[in-house]
């Protein structure tokens, strides 16, 4: 009997695809040691059937992506989903109107352990969970039967994530739904839970901390904030930003320090997308166009690659949209047509994010905190007034 072969540490992006077909469940997901998780097969259980060869998307490429249709500069016109999101808040918009239809949405949630894992909602109460970025790998576990199941039942269902974790997805049910709605981001590459726990454990944060925002959400650029239980209460106290020094696992993501290895090859960094939507912040928006709107409280950035999801969206009264040029979006947002650049760092920053000082580590890796980040920390503050 030959033996099955699936993704391996440099290939694999995590989308848990293979183990959830598996008919026989003898697929598990092992750790290397920079906390990355690739397929390990039992072969004594193996039944060599090729299913979850069938179900992978790097071993069997079958999804078609699609040319967008229209680019868009758009945010949600509900103020307080505004303040929640990383940038326009269009997501918030379009989940919005799938629960209105007695829908469910799927998508990576900061759980309260500062664990990320793909849940699904089906309240608006619940949307908050899914609100923000969430700059590591999310667990997605048996999501995709889960999903698989609701289809059935003839339930639409929203699915928002990285590009691969859409193709995972697409390739697992081996044909498109109409009652399906994917999303991806214009993804930079995913860092691990474990690189995530280091840096949580490293300034502090353990046992203390409820969630963490990637994003400044009062205001439009990068910050890092928390929210603190306190000692003596089972609630979130107020948001407490993280200061300059603090938030380098930020910079080291922005460097591309601690991504997959997967990441830079991704075959999804490109115009074309895999998804019905994709939405990114809408960088440089303004440079060579005039955009005569304020971008201090975010700008999202929306591609409409398939018809279904136009006909969605011009039914979602509360979503301002602007039509923009491709061209300008494919400029202002780097992995829309190239990969990340693997660093020289690449190879040893995990390990010496466990061992070395903040300020050791931050100058060996140039992801020191500078004055810049100091200005832009009193400028996003000034801009929550306005």
């Amino acid at each position: 009997m030959n033996k099955i072969k699936l993704c391996d540490y440099k290939s694999c992006t995590q989308c848990y695809a293979c183990q959830t077909i598996c008919p026989k469940g003898c697929i598990s997901m092992q750790e290397t040691i920079d906390g990355f998780l690739i397929p390990k097969i039992d072969y004594e259980a193996c039944i060599a059937c090729g299913i979850c060869v069938k179900a992978c998307h790097i071993l069997t490429p079958s999804i078609q992506c699609q040319t967008p249709i229209h680019s868009y500069a758009c945010w949600t016109k509900l103020l307080a989903d505004r303040k929640k999101s990383s940038s326009g808040g269009a997501f918030s918009v379009i989940a919005r109107k799938i629960l209105s239809l007695q829908g469910l949405v799927y998508g990576a949630s900061m759980c309260e352990d500062l664990k990320v894992r793909h849940i699904g909602i089906e309240s608006v109460d619940d949307l908050i969970r899914l609100q923000g970025s969430k700059y590591l790998q999310s667990y997605v576990g048996s999501i995709y039967k889960e999903i698989r199941t609701q289809l059935c039942k003839g339930r639409k269902v929203l699915f928002t994530g990285t590009p691969c974790q859409v193709a995972g997805l697409l390739t697992y049910l081996h044909r498109r739904y109409d009652n399906l709605y994917t999303c991806d981001i214009v993804c930079h590459g995913v860092p691990s839970q474990k690189a995530f726990d280091i840096y949580v454990d490293k300034i502090g944060l353990k046992d203390k901390c409820k969630n963490v925002s990637f994003r400044f959400t009062d205001g439009w650029g990068f910050q890092m904030s928390k929210y603190l239980v306190f000692p003596t209460k089972n609630e979130y106290s107020d948001k407490r930003v993280i200061f300059p020094k603090n938030a380098y696992y930020l910079r080291a993501f922005t460097k591309g320090l601690m991504f997959s290895e997967a990441c830079y090859a991704c075959e999804y960094a490109r115009p074309e997308r895999v998804s019905d939507i994709t939405l990114a912040d809408y960088w440089g928006i303004g440079v060579k166009i005039p955009f005569n709107h304020p971008t201090s409280k975010g700008v999202s950035l929306m591609l409409v690659n398939s018809e279904k999801a136009l006909t969605l969206l011009n039914d979602c009264s509360d979503l301002f949209m602007e039509k923009r040029p491709l061209v300008e979006a494919i400029e202002g947002n780097y992995n829309l047509s190239h990969v990340s650049k693997r660093p020289k760092g690449r190879n040893t920053y995990f390990a010496d994010s466990q061992k070395l000082s903040i300020d050791t580590l931050s100058a060996k890796y140039g992801i020191k905190s500078s004055i810049r980040d100091y200005l832009r920390l009193l400028k996003q503050m000034i801009n929550t007034f306005k």
